[in-house]
């Protein structure tokens, strides 16, 4: 159990330093530049409670998005940051609720024309396995082998499964971390 405490402590200065160096490439996902989210559903219609845009909120802790579950557990949900602008990202961070984790996850991005039709491409390499914890999880994305897919104008990701028995994901924060593009 010692050699277990240290490997744990370890693990957790490892990703304390992880943070802190993402944490020196701008945050792009803050509501004061103008991102917006918004989800494929929110509990109980609820929007000013639970609604995307809560997870944005990089200042009041308590904030969620909180989606809505069904009665298998059996069911997909999508959440978009639009930055309403060109980005590269570099990070994204992801603060769950312990029990109302997703298990799977895939990162989709998006370059907006002026008009017609949003295609979504898959960064298939980018890896974001969140873990049923209540911490905040970082996962860097500059190692992509399709780094190009990184300069975006949003991103989509779809939760596939998710801890909780019904379903339902709570996410108390997204960071997403890079540079604004010209």
């Amino acid at each position: 159990s010692i050699v277990y405490l240290h490997a744990q402590n370890i693990i957790n200065f490892f990703l304390s330093v992880c943070l802190r160096i993402s944490r020196t490439m701008p945050l792009l996902s803050c509501r004061s530049t103008g991102t917006t989210a918004k989800a494929s559903s929110v509990l109980n219609n609820n929007s000013k409670l639970y609604g995307a845009n809560n997870a944005l909120d990089n200042k009041n802790e308590s904030t969620c998005w909180n989606s809505e579950g069904q009665g298998d557990g059996s069911i997909e949900h999508s959440f978009i940051v639009n930055f309403h602008r060109r980005v590269k990202i570099s990070s994204i961070a992801l603060q769950f609720q312990g029990g109302f984790a997703a298990e799977k996850c895939q990162f989709y991005t998006t370059k907006i024309p002026s008009e017609g039709k949003v295609n979504w491409k898959e960064v298939e390499d980018a890896y974001i396995e969140p873990e049923n914890v209540n911490d905040l999880q970082m996962f860097e994305l500059e190692e992509c082998e399709s780094a190009d897919d990184l300069t975006c104008d949003a991103i989509k990701l779809n939760f596939g499964d998710s801890t909780d028995f019904y379903g339902r994901v709570i996410l108390y924060k997204i960071e997403v971390n890079g540079v604004e593009q010209q």
